[in-house]
């Protein structure tokens, strides 16, 4: 998985009801939230498309590895690291010994014999975090910091005087840095390098309680630890955006209907069907052809586990509903044709000393008094599901 201030203080702007991911895709607001999801999501794009430079809202999505915890559940207290796994069990690693007993014996169901000396190795390099995390941590610092690892090795320096990393096997993508850059220069004498995203105020608490942190100075104070803040457009991006007239006129045509279709559809379902399919879709590139046959057959798929029952409920209801199934693939293909050009801009921008070649796009946190639906996650077309 991003406001201008330190901590900020928890506001009204969680999700209604915790649908999909702690950062949702726009166009999923629409069968997430409906009617007033899509003017959301409408909502966002407008906003950013006017951001003085400066105080701009959106900034990059990482997609670094390992997830990191850590910080202090009180004032002088040990410091407490964890990965995601250690987080979501409530496995406080107050020392090396704790935390890669965790790992390698009580994270998961035994492996292979391969996958056991790889799950040994890992808790050794990350249980070896302990120590630098500590002397970075301020030891009157309380409550926990949100991280995902760059790199936990520092990078060699290529010909061109570049650092490379690919922090995460499983994507493509990858960061580089400059070495005669101000960060570049910070790498040459680091061991381990993170992204911080958020605050959390105890140990183990879901990701919709996250408070995003813009600043992380206070974590920068040892050389062999590098936690980069989080970067943001220099300036709104600059699209097309008249697509969003239009598109509102559709929505309030189409609404009523989409809601009273939604109505009549389980928050499991939602997530269960729609989500599935939707993702599915983007997976194989199917997504501008969606429509009521596509997901009809998707849904009488046997690989895809929808029950007869549901599925027959799901037709009942948009035949009942007249338009509204097609009106919500249609609202969706729109805003994320919007997204798309909106990427497009923002990938166009200057170079900062740290860029990304495969990346996963941009984020946005749900803003003070504005949003209800929570944070939203601006990941280009070309994105592919996890």
């Amino acid at each position: 998985m991003l406001l201008r201030e330190l901590f900020l203080k928890e506001t009204d702007a969680v999700p209604a009801k915790k649908l999909g991911r702690a950062f949702n895709h726009p166009e999923h607001f629409v069968f997430f939230h409906g009617a007033d999801g899509a003017r959301e999501a409408i909502q966002h794009y407008e906003e950013v498309s006017v951001e003085k430079p400066g105080a701009t809202t959106i900034r990059k999505k990482w997609d670094g590895n390992p997830q990191i915890y850590w910080g202090r559940e009180r004032k002088n207290g040990p410091l407490i690291l964890a990965g995601h796994n250690g987080w979501s069990r409530g496995a406080k690693g107050t020392n090396p010994e704790e935390i890669a007993d965790f790992i390698a014996n009580k994270s998961g169901k035994p492996g292979t014999p391969e996958q056991t000396a790889e799950r040994q190795r890992f808790a050794q390099e990350f249980a070896s975090l302990h120590p630098i995390f500590d002397r970075a941590t301020p030891k009157d610092f309380v409550g926990f910091v949100y991280a995902d690892g760059l790199f936990l090795k520092r990078p060699p320096l290529d010909k061109q005087g570049v650092y490379t990393f690919c922090p995460n096997p499983n994507s493509k993508t990858c960061y580089h840095v400059r070495a005669d850059s101000e960060l570049g220069q910070r790498i040459a004498n680091a061991q381990v390098m993170v992204v911080g995203h958020a605050y959390f105020p105890q140990f183990g608490m879901s990701d919709e309680s996250q408070t995003p942190i813009d600043d992380f100075s206070q974590f920068n104070h040892t050389a062999g630890l590098i936690v980069q803040g989080p970067m943001y457009n220099p300036t709104a991006p600059e699209h097309d955006t008249s697509i969003l007239k239009p598109l509102k006129h559709y929505l309030e045509k189409h609404g009523p209907a989409i809601d009273s279709f939604l109505a009549s559809i389980p928050a499991t379902d939602k997530e269960g069907i729609f989500y599935k399919f939707a993702n599915q879709m983007s997976r194989g590139g199917q997504f501008d052809s969606v429509d009521n046959n596509m997901f009809f057959q998707w849904m009488s798929n046997p690989a895809n586990k929808i029950s007869a029952k549901k599925a027959e409920h799901i037709r009942a209801m948009a035949q009942h509903h007249g338009t509204a199934l097609s009106a919500i693939w249609e609202l969706m293909k729109k805003l994320r044709h919007v997204k798309d050009q909106q990427h497009g801009a923002l990938e166009a921008q200057p170079k900062p000393d740290i860029w990304d070649t495969h990346g996963e796009g941009n984020v946005r946190y749900a803003q003070p008094g504005k949003h209800k639906y929570g944070n939203v996650k601006f990941v280009p077309t070309s994105w592919t599901p996890k």
